[in-house]
């Protein structure tokens, strides 16, 4: 008989103590309240694109006035692959806007250009404007100083998008 009550109390003891634990299940992580957003405005826009019928794959990559990025792709069928989304750092975004501030954006049509075609080709918009496309053979090109713009824009850009 003692030993039964003796059982008994153990496992009282047992059944009160995991009563009192914590769950196996870990907590969800908190919310930062920083945390940035891939809704809302977009501040500039990176669209690898390709002709009409052409196989090839695509691209998008978008920045959002808080800073919060998605980069969406296409195969060459035009099957999506899975979205990436990630955060560029406060600085990061404040240089972004910063980089783009300014820009004159203007576009000089060539007298002459190459004949050469391409099916691939590059859409640059700031604040949902297209500002640029970047096409084989067109005959247009940027100003020195929006060319040094975009160009450290997109290697921002597109340098995050690669390391997420």
């Amino acid at each position: 008989m003692r030993n039964a009550l003796s059982l008994l109390a153990i496992v009282s003891l047992a059944c009160a103590s995991s009563a009192t634990a914590a769950p196996d299940t870990p907590a969800p992580p908190a919310r930062r309240a920083d945390a940035c957003r891939t809704t809302g405005k977009v501040t500039f826009e990176i669209d690898h694109r390709v002709e009409p019928g052409a196989k090839l794959p695509t691209s998008s990559t978008k920045v959002f006035a808080g800073g919060g990025w998605t980069h969406d792709e296409t195969d060459a069928e035009g099957k999506a692959l899975a979205q990436r989304t990630g955060c560029l750092g406060k600085p990061d975004a404040k240089q972004l806007e910063t980089t783009l501030a300014g820009a004159p954006w203007k576009i000089t049509k060539a007298q002459f250009h190459c004949m050469a075609v391409s099916a691939q080709f590059t859409v640059y918009q700031v604040d949902g404007k297209t500002v640029f496309t970047d096409k084989l053979c067109s005959g247009e090109s940027l100003d020195d100083k929006s060319r040094a713009k975009l160009d450290a824009a997109v290697k921002l850009v597109e340098g995050a998008a690669r390391a997420s």
